[in-house]
């Protein structure tokens, strides 16, 4: 007797359960709950742009007659979601003269390529990347290497970076052309 009074009392409690869980999901309106997009889902399918900026370039005499060149790039991240920047190719000029081309970072190929030099930025954030280059003075035109050395050389630095933003199914993302000036 006593177990089939448990029986009744354990039907009992799960039939109270059903009945006020199915209370709770016809008094909540689902139509509000599906045509609300969130930002982060808009964010998601139409990614804004990586802005790529350069914060220095730095030029020093080594004692061996070389020049230390060093670039410092900085990359924002508007969007809502963590974006991949892969590479950064550039080429940095003074006078209309080449003085050099490198590359930060290294571009993926597939699904077997070395997530080692990739940097990711989240969301609203900035991440800061140098270079460095050993110049030879001898290389360089008189008038450039003296601008450079002293700090007055306007520098124009152009090339190309790529990113991916990979928080959907598919992996978004582009390579961009940038055209930028430092002095």
């Amino acid at each position: 007797m006593k177990r089939k009074a448990m029986y009744a009392l354990g039907a009992g409690i799960i039939a109270v359960a059903v009945v006020i869980l199915i209370i709770t999901r016809n008094s909540t309106p689902s139509s509000n709950i599906e045509e609300q997009p969130t930002d982060i889902q808009d964010s998601l399918s139409n990614p804004e742009v990586i802005k790529i900026s350069v914060e220095n370039v730095t030029a020093e005499r080594d004692q061996e007659n070389g020049i230390n060149f060093q670039i410092q790039f900085r990359a924002f991240n508007p969007n809502k979601s963590t974006v991949i920047l892969e590479a950064i190719t550039y080429n940095v000029f003074t006078d209309n003269d080449r003085i050099v081309s490198g590359d930060v970072g290294e571009k993926l190929e597939g699904f077997v390529a070395s997530q080692e030099s990739v940097f990711p930025i989240i969301s609203n954030g900035t991440i800061n990347l140098k270079d460095s280059h050993l110049l030879q003075a001898s290389d360089l035109p008189l008038n450039d290497l003296n601008n450079i050395l002293n700090g007055t050389a306007r520098y124009t630095i152009n090339g190309t970076y790529s990113y991916k933003q990979t928080s959907t199914i598919e992996a978004t993302g582009a390579d961009r052309d940038f055209e930028l000036t430092f002095q």
